[in-house]
């Protein structure tokens, strides 16, 4: 028998054992597809213990799962995998369930892709914040409290950009990061920011436009390279065109152009109004005003080099808009780790909608065509009192009327592949084709006049570029592009089927090119590059008419020329960051059968920490050049026919120049001043618009003065610069003038202030720009025939305009995933126009049964308003 308390005694330990086995309960059992919450509850009421949630933590969500005597901390951690939701306990038995922390910590090395060695001092930047790091000596960098919706960008000076977006970063692991050199030593970036951000000045003088990174700018949205480089002093655009660009007084066919590799003949759309490329897959590039590398030939001015995207998608990305002329999209998108693809697409909807932006492009190309000449009439009978090309009242364009009657579109699509073969080795394939159609049509009653335009490109390119070990890399790249023009005019009876007139203008350019090269890396201070390229192209055209007034018609030709190169450039860097460039290039043509020396010396040299002088000379030849062909009395749209050297109307072009300068930077403030000297021999009077003058051909030459000035100050957010450039072209065409006059492009004085302001999501900026007025040759009506007076002895107005554009950036989530923006410009605020141009043609007037002498004055572009949306994700 048991006493009283052994009975209560054993009860109470009973009730223990029963309390500790319950505690510890030994659980099988699967839950298929389980709702959580139903779970949470099993196993609280099995394990004792007490969850702690929001509803909308685990609402709709399901798990399966299988218990079998597992302990809770199992159960937990299981739950963890399953749920991505966080399980914590706080006690024994309670058990606080949330969502992940949205702040992890990051950590990782940065390394050169080609070497291998760490890059310390790199900067580590995190989107959307104020924060960052940069690495240590062993390219080591950590960062806490980082948001999980956040986007860290890795920046290493002559290194491309590289983004990882947080949420892609596994935990607990930290990364591997390998960046690809932008190109040589020799590209080592000089100033960063050197106007505004995304255009940096380079070592060697020339300078590097980043789209991804280019701040606002006087009247753009969208960073289109071919516009944004104008502000650079040395480079403007007379004619207010992309495809009218002038480099320290060159003419602009006298600039090599490239898209990624393929050697570009039509940069634009609408007739030059808008770039060809779409800015938003342009990488960024390479702009050269003189001192260019022995790997550029073909031209005698500048050098513009533009690139698309070199790294492989790390996730699938794009973008599409829409502005007052056309709407865009892009894709980037990865296929495997070491494959991707970016793709393009734009077009005009301007045969559907006229915008305002577009009513006022469409005032400024088609006047003085027969498009609104055959509406309204601008074209205005001037004589000898009329001073300096000044205007009397012309009246306006009716826009309505001209759209009535024309169809006009533009279009052009891109496609670029990457391939990283190995750590080392990169294959590219891009492609580009663009197109520009007009069809215009008009019956008076009697007869009916059809206009019909088409201007377009298709260019394919192939590259492979890589290294091996650390001292040696290669490039091996081919390209062909075909450019075709071609324009036809028509005029018959409306009830009959023959042509009464007809007009014919035909241009072809078929280009094909392969450059392979090797750079050895002597040591860290020397290097060498010696390279082979071999071009071949076909160029064709042809101009017929039979229309009264007309002369230099009836030409047809089509001239080959195979160009064989060596090139080979030695370049020395020292410690005291000096640059030293060697180059020279060997060139073969075909067209006549000779060969041509082209020496290239660019160097730098610091005075002190802040001061820099530099000096560039070269020799330069060019083959091919654009006949202006504006005396046919046709659309008098895109007339410019590139025609090869035939080796006797039309020489090879030589060009020698030399620049000298000072280049000043400290706290914010950059200084610099640039001379040079430039002459170039080979000119031609059909390739500089002297058709007027007479029908015969004749050569010469130009000599080029200039001096371009340049000062930037930066105040945190506020950024403004000026830019001034003196420039004075002389041309001496002995056969038509006896002493020398000013060339098509002698723009004495170039002025240009801007300002940019950034706060917040909004970006600003304002811009004047002031020029000296084109030269022009004033004429006369003699015995019913043109007679001439001095070539360019007459200069226009001087023009300026006020420009002003603003962007606001937002997100559509709290991510930066979804992003949009909106943009706001204004060209020409208060709506000067003046003549930048002026052409003569001689017409039958009806009424009065004599031939009269009309002016065709190109007015400049007035007020232009545009309005942009975009959307990234």
């Amino acid at each position: 028998m048991h006493s009283p308390a052994e009975w209560s005694m054993r009860k109470l330990f009973l009730l223990l054992l029963m309390y500790s086995l319950s505690a510890n309960a030994q659980v099988t059992k699967t839950y298929k597809e389980t709702s959580l919450q139903t779970l949470l509850n099993e196993i609280e009421t099995s394990y004792q213990v007490i969850f702690s949630y929001d509803n909308e933590v685990v609402q709709n969500k399901k798990v399966s799962i299988h218990i079998n005597n597992s302990s809770i901390e199992d159960i937990l951690i299981s739950l963890r995998e399953l749920t991505a939701l966080e399980f914590k306990k706080v006690t024994e038995r309670q058990i606080i369930i949330r969502l992940p922390s949205q702040k992890v910590s990051i950590c990782g090395y940065v390394y050169d892709k080609q070497s291998g060695k760490a890059l310390p001092y790199a900067t580590i930047e995190i989107t959307n914040s104020n924060r960052g790091t940069i690495t240590n000596e062993e390219g080591y960098f950590n960062l806490d409290n980082v948001s999980a919706t956040s986007t860290i960008n890795i920046l290493y000076v002559g290194y491309d950009h590289k983004s990882i977006p947080v949420s892609s970063i596994k935990k607990e692991t930290c990364l591997t990061i390998h960046i690809q050199q932008q190109s040589t030593l020799l590209t080592e970036v000089l100033i960063l920011e050197y106007i505004t951000t995304g255009i940096d000045k380079n070592k060697n003088g020339s300078l590097t436009i980043s789209n991804k990174k280019l701040g606002i700018l006087p009247g753009l949205t969208e960073p289109d390279i071919l516009q944004s480089m104008q502000l650079i002093p040395g480079i403007s655009s007379p004619d207010e065109t992309v495809t009218g660009i002038q480099i320290r007084g060159g003419s602009p066919d006298q600039n090599l152009i490239l898209w990624d590799d393929i050697k570009m003949y039509n940069t634009g759309h609408f007739f030059g109004m808008l770039s060809a490329f779409n800015p938003h897959i342009v990488k960024g590039a390479t702009v050269i005003k003189g001192g260019a590398d022995a790997q550029y030939g073909d031209r005698v001015s500048g050098v513009i080099d533009i690139s698309g995207d070199t790294e492989v998608p790390e996730r699938i990305t794009g973008g599409l808009g829409i502005n007052g002329t056309h709407a865009d999209l892009y894709l980037k998108t990865p296929i495997t780790d070491k494959l991707g693809v970016i793709v393009s697409g734009r077009r005009s909807f301007t045969d559907v909608l006229q915008t305002p932006t577009y009513k006022t492009y469409a005032e400024r190309v088609f006047q003085n065509t027969k498009i609104t000449s055959e509406n309204k009439g601008m074209a205005i009978s001037i004589g000898d009192n009329d001073e300096d090309g000044e205007d009397e009242d012309e009246g306006e364009i009716d826009v309505e009327d001209v759209l009535a009657n024309n169809d006009f579109y533009f279009y052009d699509g891109s496609f670029k592949m990457i391939f990283d073969a190995t750590e080392q080795d990169k294959i590219t394939t891009s492609g580009l084709f663009t197109r520009n159609m007009l069809a215009f049509k008009l019956d008076d009653g009697e007869n009916i006049a059809t206009d019909k335009l088409q201007i377009q490109n298709e260019g394919i390119s192939i590259a492979w570029k890589g290294a091996k070990g650390n001292s040696l890399n290669h490039s091996i790249k081919s390209y062909y592009i075909d450019y075709q023009y071609n324009y036809h005019y028509t005029e018959k009876e409306k009830e009959g089927v023959s042509i009464e007139d007809e007009i014919t203008r035909e241009n072809t350019v078929q280009d094909f090119g392969f450059d392979a090269n090797v750079e050895y890396y002597i040591n860290d201070y020397n290097s060498f590059t010696i390279g082979y390229q071999f071009s071949k192209n076909n160029v064709f055209y042809n101009i017929q008419s039979d229309r009264e007034f007309s002369s230099a018609v009836g030409s047809l030709d089509n001239i080959k020329n195979n160009t064989s190169t060596i090139y080979s450039t030695y370049k020395y860097q020292p410690k005291n960051k000096s640059v030293i460039s060697l180059g020279v290039r060997k060139t073969y043509y075909s067209i006549n059968d000779e060969y041509y020396a082209e020496p290239r010396l660019n160097i730098t040299h610091p005075i002190t920490k802040n001061v820099r002088i530099k000096a560039t000379g070269e020799f330069r030849y060019q083959p091919i050049s654009q006949l202006v062909e504006f005396d046919n009395p046709g659309l008098r749209l895109g007339n410019n026919i590139w025609v090869n050297s035939d080796n006797r109307d039309i020489p090879v072009l030589k060009s020698r120049q030399v620049s000298a300068g000072v280049l000043f930077s400290k706290k914010g403030w950059n200084f610099e001043i640039d001379g040079y000297l430039k002459k170039i021999e080979g000119l031609t009077s059909f390739t500089n618009g002297f058709t007027t003058v007479s029908d015969k051909p004749s050569t010469g030459e130009s000599n080029i003065l200039g001096i371009d000035v340049f000062l930037k100050k930066r105040f945190q957010n506020f950024r403004t610069w000026i830019g001034y450039t003196y420039n004075n072209v002389k041309y001496t065409f002995p056969d038509i003038q006896e002493h020398s006059f000013s060339g098509n492009n002698d723009i004495p004085h170039n002025f240009r202030i801007s300002n940019s302001y950034k706060v917040k999501n909004w970006e600003f900026s304002l811009g004047w720009l002031w020029r000296s007025g084109a030269p022009f040759t004033r004429a006369t009506l003699r015995d019913e025939d043109i007679s001439y007076g001095k070539i360019n002895g007459g200069r226009l107005p001087n023009y300026h305009r006020l420009d002003v554009s603003a962007i606001y950036r937002f997100n559509f989530n709290k991510g930066d995933h979804w992003r949009g923006q909106f943009g706001l410009s204004f060209l020409n605020i208060y709506n000067r126009k003046v003549p930048i141009s002026v052409n003569y043609k001689l017409d039958d007037n009806a009424l009065t049964e004599k031939i009269e002498l009309n002016s065709l004055k190109q007015q400049s572009l007035g007020f232009t308003p545009n309005l942009v949306f975009r959307m990234y994700f």
